[in-house]
């Protein structure tokens, strides 16, 4: 299973990089635009967490993503030292241009899969998903 599970994450990050590339985005900034998207704000620490990733790595791409306009940073007034973090109109654009593109690629590689299947695979991913996470997950 492990075999199998690093394959389809190595052949997912090769598919995903030219529909992502089209739309600007690196597969990195893609991540850290849908949390921002899903969680409204946040912090670079929240996001280093989310993403397990160090601090260092998480604010460059959080600088280029400021750069392009696609994020905004405010002073967090709770913690002075800290930054909120927004996604911009810009943001939210790019991200859905990225996901138009990533599906379609999606769409065009399992276009042969009946509907039916590939509703089967989406419930054992979100399952498995859930297992990752520990969603559900009772210690023995």
């Amino acid at each position: 299973m492990v075999r199998e599970v690093g394959a389809a994450t190595r052949l997912l990050r090769g598919l995903m990089a030219p529909p992502l590339h089209a739309a600007g985005i690196t597969q990195a900034e893609f991540h850290l635009l849908a949390i921002l998207e899903e969680r409204g704000t946040s912090t670079g620490k929240e996001l280093s967490c989310k993403l397990s990733l160090d601090k260092t790595t998480v604010s460059r791409q959080l600088t280029a993503l400021e750069e392009a306009g696609a994020i905004a940073r405010t002073t967090d007034p709770a913690n002075r030292r800290s930054h909120l973090i927004t996604l911009t109109e810009d943001g939210r654009d790019r991200l859905a241009d990225a996901r138009r593109r990533t599906i379609a690629v999606l769409e065009d590689r399992f276009s042969t899969w009946p509907p039916e299947e590939l509703d089967v695979l989406a419930d054992h991913l979100a399952r498995f998903n859930d297992q990752l996470r520990g969603v559900g997950v009772t210690e023995a």
